[in-house]
């Protein structure tokens, strides 16, 4: 019988978002630095979707149903699994994929140590595993403002809609730039950016993994994140969202696939695209500074828009001082082209196709 924690790997493997293996074994190192061989054990037997209570996963793997029940619980409080809580209090668990979920969930558990582990396999497993695809798990969300005008805009691209579509909400720090700061790198943009709603901010704000806030501070939150340069991005599915990441160019493991590894295919971009008006334009330079993806140069004098690298974030637009630079919607043809749904994403990869993410 092969190792617990090489089954475990394989495991985590079968979700879309992947735990491929590594040369070096790092992942392996990752797995037992995370899990106890018991907890590993118990991991091979958890389901992604839908998350059971304790006597259903009792029942069906033959453990006892009170030690189990200690153990479930400790591992969700160390953002191992899923833990949700039902009206009448009683509690389910769900397995869940490497990213979205256990390494976003180490936020409070980072150490130098560990996070050397999560950067070489992030550069080892990660990286060449999103070369071969073709599409990415987490889509652009456009800030509002510039495409207001627009009369083919969907709710999954207003974030006013998504954020009017929840009751609860959460903020944590991005572990991205927590990361990189503790490395001694990274960027001064707004830390506490990472949003949750739903389930996902019941577990956030349960864990201390972030604090709980008002729908009037999420929409402020996000106007800071636009102020300070982030891109707003989210699961690329047209359904119910249940976070918002706010990311910047410099420490952001998504857009560093399209930044430092030039995988432009890594995030699914948004509807819309950067035009300019040359004419207008004063070549300041502001769209240059605002673009997390390199998108905008100076090219002999005069600032350019790389169409094939525009994400479509807005974040140009909203501060151009002239109002040289607008957004555009794509055709029908290439908005359709970039939108995968979900679900036919999943089989594509001829991966589990239960959930994209384990919030949905």
């Amino acid at each position: 019988m092969s190792n617990v924690y090489e089954r475990l790997r394989e495991r985590l493997d079968m979700f879309p978002q992947g735990f491929p293996k590594t040369e070096s074994g790092v992942e392996l190192k990752i797995l037992q630095h995370l899990f106890a061989p018991n907890e590993a054990e118990i991991m091979l037997d958890l389901r992604p979707f839908p998350p059971e209570n304790v006597a259903a996963i009792a029942e069906r793997t033959g453990k006892d149903k009170a030690e189990l029940e200690e153990t479930l619980y400790e591992m969700s409080r160390r953002g191992l699994i899923m833990r949700y809580k039902a009206p009448d209090n009683e509690l389910y668990y769900a397995l869940i994929p490497w990213v979205v979920g256990i390494w976003e969930f180490q936020l409070n558990n980072l150490t130098p140590e560990n996070i050397k582990l999560y950067e070489k396999y992030f550069e080892e497993g990660m990286v060449p595993l999103q070369r071969n695809r073709k599409m990415g798990g987490l889509r652009v969300i456009p800030i509002e403002t510039e495409i207001e005008g627009s009369t083919e805009i969907q709710p999954y691209e207003k974030v006013s809609q998504i954020i009017e579509s929840h009751t609860r909400f959460a903020v944590a720090d991005c572990i991205c730039r927590k990361e990189a700061r503790m490395l001694g790198k990274g960027c001064d943009k707004l830390l506490e950016a990472c949003m949750s709603f739903g389930a996902s901010a019941d577990f956030y704000i349960e864990n201390g993994m972030g604090r709980e806030i008002s729908k009037e501070e999420a929409k402020k939150i996000l106007m800071k994140a636009e102020e300070d340069g982030l891109i707003h991005c989210s699961t690329n599915s047209a359904g119910n969202k249940v976070f918002i990441c706010n990311c910047c160019g410099c420490c952001c493991k998504s857009l560093a696939h399209i930044t430092k590894y030039g995988n432009l295919q890594a995030i699914v971009r948004s509807n819309y695209y950067a035009t300019k008006d040359q004419e207008t334009c004063t070549t300041c330079g502001t769209c240059v500074e605002r673009c997390q993806v390199n998108a905008i140069k100076f090219e002999n004098d005069y600032t350019v828009i790389d169409r094939d690298r525009c994400i479509g974030c807005g974040l140009c637009a909203s501060t151009c001082p002239t109002g040289s630079i607008t957004m555009v919607h794509k055709s029908p043809q290439e908005a359709s082209a970039i939108f995968s749904g979900g679900k036919a994403l999943l089989q594509a990869m001829g991966k589990e196709t239960d959930k994209v993410y384990p919030f949905e």
